[in-house]
């Protein structure tokens, strides 16, 4: 009852729920994007459909009554979500639960909590904003937005006049079609590495890079320093079998070959119950890390992930102490850049495995989302496709490339990298 003996309407579980961060998991990775009136959906509609692919999925908070019944009427009530409390933990779950990687403001970020913004900057998510009025923008943002998406040449200079790096501005976009180098820009947005913007991560990197830091984190998280010592910590393996989590790695054909070092990507394995005790696991997932307790050596990309996960493996009680290599600096990618679009963790299983040069190498899972049977064993949901932060042309020919310069015996299971590299091989009856 209220003060004057009225009913009080309070908040339902769910809401309270999903207010304070909690939403239910999107299947795929997420675009979130800020919609501020109705009215904005002119300038919203061609940005979304350049950006349209499978594997990514896009959730929307409307800033008024009218801009949700709109967006509920186009994209069903599934797509639209409040804004969390704007609170610092509030807005951390909500970008861990909704798999946000890329934020996108219409005429600035109002709907969205300044936590929240905040939150999604030190998470190195991109934040990208169009403006057609900077009157409407709030000044406490403008250090937080990656890209800006100018609607007029008047709003591009205004822009600079600020100080806005040119590197940050896509010159005035044509409407309603946007420029290619704004789609470009907010793809490697999505696909990037996250910047390490937080304290924490940045002290972390500091000491993986001084031999006393590395004594004293090494306690958690002990680095493997070179491929001769990470030969050894296997066992100098003569049969490596590479596990991809693609339909071919359960072909029952495996059964016929014996190896002695296992290698595995990501954690999605472990709930099928098959091959789950692997030497090595490659991951750029922070769920890997407390997921899999078999204890592997974990393997990172870069320095840069190398920050981010060794800095959550330290802070996260569900985590043990770990033992990892980092490919970039065991040369392992060569000068592949892998800020951007680069190669999934089964590729460079693949060049870390021929980099051991074992004399057997079996070779299973890596069907380049061209399997008819689907992207995963037992999953028919997953599109059959790459996310965003590959590229199916340069990861085949990373694979391609990487394969020819192994010199032992070769074993491929799964038709669609069988087939690619069996038309590239000038004696098909060599390895």
């Amino acid at each position: 009852m209220g003060p004057e003996g009225k009913m009080v309407a309070l908040p339902s579980p769910q809401s309270t729920l999903r207010r304070s961060g909690w939403l239910p998991t999107p299947f795929n990775r997420c675009i979130l994007v800020s919609v501020p009136d109705r009215l904005d959906y002119a300038r919203l509609e061609p940005l979304l459909a350049s950006m349209r692919r499978e594997r990514l999925s896009f959730l929307f908070i409307p800033g008024t009554g009218a801009a949700r019944r709109d967006l509920i009427e186009r994209f069903g009530e599934a797509a639209i979500v409040d804004p969390p409390w704007n609170n610092r933990l509030s807005s951390l779950i909500f970008l861990l639960t909704s798999r946000v990687r890329l934020v996108i403001g219409i005429d600035g970020l109002g709907p969205l909590p300044h936590s929240l913004v905040k939150g999604a900057y030190k998470l190195g998510i991109g934040i990208a904003v169009t403006a057609a009025n900077l009157q409407e923008i709030g000044a406490d943002t403008w250090n937080f937005v990656d890209l800006w998406l100018p609607l007029a040449a008047a709003v591009a200079q205004a822009l600079r006049a600020r100080g806005i790096p040119r590197d940050k501005i896509i010159e005035a976009l044509p409407v309603p079609a946007l420029h290619p180098l704004a789609i470009e820009r907010l793809n490697f947005l999505m696909g990037r590495r996250p910047p390490a913007r937080s304290l924490l991560q940045t002290l972390v990197a500091e000491r993986l890079d001084s031999p006393i830091g590395r004594i004293v984190l090494g306690t958690h998280a002990r680095r493997i320093e070179t491929l001769a010592e990470l030969n050894e910590r296997l066992g100098h393996p003569q049969t490596i079998l590479c596990l991809g989590n693609g339909p071919s790695c359960e072909d029952p054909a495996l059964a016929r070959y014996e190896f002695d070092c296992l290698f595995r990507v990501n954690h999605r394995w472990i709930e099928r119950g098959r091959h789950c005790r692997p030497q090595m696991v490659f991951t750029g997932q922070k769920r890997t890390l407390f997921t899999v307790r078999s204890r592997p050596i974990f393997a990172f990309q870069t320095r840069l992930a190398e920050a981010h996960l060794v800095t959550h493996q330290i802070f996260n009680p569900l985590c043990r102490p770990m033992r990892f290599v980092t490919l970039e600096r065991l040369g392992v990618l060569g000068e592949l850049d892998c800020d951007g679009v680069r190669p999934t963790n089964g590729a460079t299983m693949l060049a870390t495995a021929v980099a051991l040069s074992p004399p057997r190498l079996i070779i299973a899972g890596i069907d380049l989302f061209a399997d008819p049977a689907g992207a995963y064993p037992g999953d028919d949901k997953t599109e059959n496709d790459y996310v965003v932060a590959h590229e199916r042309s340069i990861e085949i020919a990373f694979i391609l490339k990487t394969l020819q310069s192994y010199g032992g015996e070769l074993i491929i299971l799964g038709g669609p990298l069988a087939r690619k590299w069996a038309a590239m091989r000038p004696d098909p009856s060599a390895n």
